[in-house]
């Protein structure tokens, strides 16, 4: 009974240091250590520009798009010898309706360019009709993402300067800590302003989107794409 007892507790004493090391205490403080698994904060923090910006422009987008489909529909008649009154109608119908029939005489090559481009203004007129809601969604998106990068660069500072007041962090590393940190003050200002200026421009996507209403619907009324064409 004596050896038995002696070997269980050796295999204790062997198994439990194997499993500590093995898994980390969730509650450790060290920095370094809390980063490995939750990625890396300052590669985050740079991405954050970028992702305010898609919110931008996916608002945008519909607004942006309206443009290019003006311009499609001018170019067509010329170029799949299609009537312009009759493509402008087919674009009008996509537009007001969601939806028209290419009952155009055409070779197959031509009907499916015209179709590709009914189905975008079609996707344009849903996308002007939801940009009013379309804009609060993105301004509440900017506000998370800026808030997200507050979390961030606190975060960061706070791991920065405990690594500068180390007195056992060498010179060398000291220097590119303390460059680190500087590019994260600088980051911080860019995202500051950027937010700033991204909530300006969502701010005015619903009169934008009511100009490209007007503007896409004269475009297509009788003459309409004509008469823009000759004044530009």
């Amino acid at each position: 009974m004596t050896r038995i007892t002696l070997l269980v507790t050796l295999c204790a004493a062997f198994t439990l240091p194997a499993t500590g090391c093995g898994k980390k205490d969730k509650g450790t403080t060290n920095p370094d250590e809390a980063t490995e698994t939750e990625g890396d904060p300052l590669a985050e923090l740079q991405s954050i520009p970028g992702q305010i910006q898609a919110e931008v422009d996916l608002v945008l987008q519909p607004i942006t798009d309206v443009d290019v489909v003006i311009d499609k529909i001018a170019a067509m008649p010329s170029e799949l010898g299609v009537d312009a009154a009759a493509l402008r109608g087919l674009a009008s119908a996509s537009f007001k309706d969601g939806k028209a029939e290419v009952n155009l005489d055409l070779e197959a090559d031509a009907k499916a360019q015209i179709e590709a481009v009914l189905a975008t203004i079609q996707g344009i007129a849903v996308g002007l009709k939801e940009t009013p809601e379309r804009a609060k969604t993105a301004a509440a998106n900017i506000v998370q993402l800026g808030g997200k990068a507050t979390g961030l660069v606190t975060k960061l500072t706070a791991k920065y300067q405990a690594k500068l007041s180390n007195p056992f962090t060498k010179a060398e590393e000291k220097a590119k800590i303390q460059a680190e940190l500087d590019l994260v003050v600088k980051v911080d200002a860019d995202i500051k302003a950027t937010v700033a200026d991204a909530k300006q421009t969502v701010m005015g996507v619903p009169k934008l989107g009511a100009e490209a209403v007007a503007k896409i619907t004269k475009a297509f009324v009788a003459g309409g794409g004509d008469a823009e064409a000759s004044a530009g």
